[in-house]
């Protein structure tokens, strides 16, 4: 029976690379404009080789989507969540790349743009997508984890991070995709709310 697997795993170079630039400690400038207290945008996820498109989606971006809604939706009145819209806009203002989310300035100014004084950012650390299986001719199951990240704009560094980790079956795809991503942010959303609400 015929399988085909599509797997992206995070590479020890860009973890390196993430742990060197949380060493360093980089810190904003003295002259950079205080962002806006109490506001947190989220950020399109990092993958270190771009998942590129799933029938006319990105998984980086729904991510960073469905994050943001299950945010507004659980947080009520407890945080202030930047729209997605705006913050794709000043993504697009900066000239913004999959890698800038390891790089605290590049994050620094996303955050000046939007207003914000914290970040959620994530990663996708495994995508693999089982278009075989027992079910011969279609998609069959996704295996997902995610790693998510809250980012102090005030501090310049990362503040907090945990992980998530979903199965799911049947669907095309990006059903399957989308669905996987979901079912391992979701769990995650109470920890962002209480790391949020502890943070300054």
């Amino acid at each position: 029976m015929h399988r085909q697997r599509r797997s992206i795993r995070a590479g020890s170079a860009a973890v390196c690379l993430a742990v060197l630039l949380v060493l360093a400690g980089l810190h904003p400038t003295a002259d950079a404009a205080s962002p806006g207290e109490g506001t947190v945008g989220v950020v399109d996820f990092f993958t270190p080789t771009p998942l590129g498109a799933f029938e006319g989606g990105f998984p980086e971006r729904f991510a960073a989507d469905d994050l943001s809604r299950m945010l507004i939706h659980a947080g009520e009145d407890r945080v202030a969540v930047t729209p997605r819209a705006a913050v794709r806009r000043a993504e697009a203002s900066l000239e913004w790349r999959n890698e800038d989310v390891l790089r605290f300035d590049r994050l620094e100014a996303l955050a000046r743009a939007i207003g914000a004084d914290r970040l959620v950012i994530g990663w996708i650390t495994m995508l693999v997508i089982d278009t075989g299986g027992s079910h011969e001719g279609g998609p069959h199951e996704a295996d997902v984890s995610v790693v998510v990240q809250v980012f102090d704009a005030t501090q310049g560094r990362i503040v907090a991070e945990t992980g998530g980790w979903a199965y799911t079956v049947l669907g095309t795809r990006t059903i399957l995709a989308e669905r996987g991503l979901h079912l391992a942010l979701a769990p995650i959303v109470p920890w962002v709310l209480a790391t949020l609400a502890q943070t300054p």
